[in-house]
Parts: C-alpha cells; structure tokens; sequence
C-alpha cells in the first residue's frame, strides 16, 4: 500500500509547517499584536523600482513577509547578515501555513538573474515593458467575471496588467561582477496588502527569554473577548526548549541534567 504524502511530509524536518514574520523591534511587535493587524506598508518584487515613480503601481505592490524557515532556526534570521537589506530583532510571530494560504499568502519565485543564467527574466521584463507602454490586454468580463461572449479584449494600464498580479511573488537572485543578492535561502512567501489575524491564529510570539513577563503583563491590557495571550518563545532556543515552553514545562526541568 502506497504511504499518504501527507504523513511522509510530516516527517521532514526542513520542511516547516509554519511561517515567521520578524519585526525591526519590540514595539512593532507589540503595535502588531495590539491591532492584530500585520500591515503592507513596502512594495516588492519584480517591479518595485517601477512602483517607486508609480503610487497606483505600488498599491497593488505592497507585500507582508513571512518565511517557512522551521521553528528551530529562526535564530538565524535574527542575525546581522552582511549585505542584507533588513536587519530582525529578536522579535516577531509565526503562523501556521496553511492558514497563511487561506489568507492569500503564496511562496516567492527567485529568478536567476546571474549572468549566463538571466533568460528567464527577459521575458518577464519584456511583459512589464509592454503593460507600462499601454500594450497589455486582458479579456472582458461580465459583472459575474465571466468572459464576455464572443471574446473581447481591453487595453489595461501596467498595474492592472497581469505581469503586476504576479510581479510581487517573483524576486531576483544571482551573483555577478559588483554585486551578489543570494537569499533564496530566507525561502519567503508574501502576500499582497494587510494580514488582518485573532490572537487565536498566532502559532507563538517571539520575545527574548528575559523579557517575557514583561512582555505579557503589557499585552495583558490588550484581551479582546476571551481572547489568550499567544505562548511565548525565545527564537535562540532550540527545539526541545520550545516544545517544553509550549507545554508549560520551568526551565529547570528542560536540558539533559537533573
């Protein structure tokens, strides 16, 4: 009998069932949480320096970021990384996957762009170059969103072409003469405008291991309703660690010494 790729995947231990959004700081933590809002504020993606001179392009660019990177290793996403755009603290909350999906969440594309290896954006540029120039078409629908019969098409402008649909999901990577964008390996998944969430969808908070009282008396101020206070994790813990914190275990009962 053939095993349930389900049960298999479950097994892997790269593969993270959750995903992770760090913040800059403490109280953007604590204002994310207080409006239970994770908001777009930053457009991304192929056509970002576009979006730059185009505000109803980057409307529609804007992206939350999350990374399936596992529990365990959030760690290291922590760290200052030479040439890295943004710099985390120790700071943030995780999400299971598959309500991310549910919410419009979806895995980033990298592109090569090293040269020798930069094809695949040509094309890409290409259909971006055609929608700024007033060349992209796309079908007409009736106020249902069905094609109107016998099939019609209409001129669009850029951000509301196709290629700005899914510009967002697709970023470059590659190594060339002066400059060097490898972070394929942050494996992050965006999703266009706001992630609005209950405290009930949040997997864990990350809070440094000597800040959670603190950290917890302020949220405390925050209950909506019968709302609980999301567990608590330190991201430099290892697994174990957070698996005995998650089931309420004192630290002095964790670790391979009595």
């Amino acid at each position: 009998m053939a095993d349930d790729i389900v049960d298999l995947l479950h097994r892997r231990g790269d593969l993270s069932t959750f995903l992770v959004h760090l913040t800059r700081s403490r109280d953007d933590l604590l204002a994310i949480l207080t409006s239970r809002t994770l908001e777009a504020r930053t457009p991304y993606g192929m056509l970002k320096t576009r979006a730059l001179q185009n505000q109803t392009l980057a409307a529609s660019q804007r992206c939350v970021c999350l990374t399936e990177t596992p529990l365990e290793h959030t760690w290291m996403m922590c760290k200052e990384i030479e040439n890295r755009a943004h710099q985390f603290s120790l700071y943030g909350l995780a999400f299971s996957k598959v309500w991310a999906r549910r919410e419009g969440a979806n895995p980033v594309w990298y592109v090569d762009i090293t040269p020798g290896h930069d094809w695949l954006m040509v094309p890409l540029n290409d259909l971006a170059d055609v929608a700024q120039l007033g060349g992209a078409l796309t079908i007409s629908k009736d106020a249902m969103g069905k094609p109107v019969q016998p099939t019609q098409t209409a001129t669009v402008a850029l951000e509301a072409s196709q290629i700005a649909q899914i510009a967002p999901f697709i970023e470059q990577m590659g190594t060339g003469d002066g400059y060097r964008k490898e972070f394929w390996w942050e494996r992050e998944w965006r999703k266009v405008g706001d992630l609005r969430f209950f405290w009930k969808n949040v997997v864990t908070a990350f809070v440094p291991e000597d800040d959670h009282m603190s950290f917890a008396a302020e949220l405390t101020g925050q209950h909506q309703g019968l709302e609980e206070l999301p567990p608590l994790l330190d991201p430099n813990w290892g697994l174990e660690r957070m698996i005995a914190a998650l089931r309420g275990l004192p630290a002095s009962d964790v670790g391979p010494f009595s």
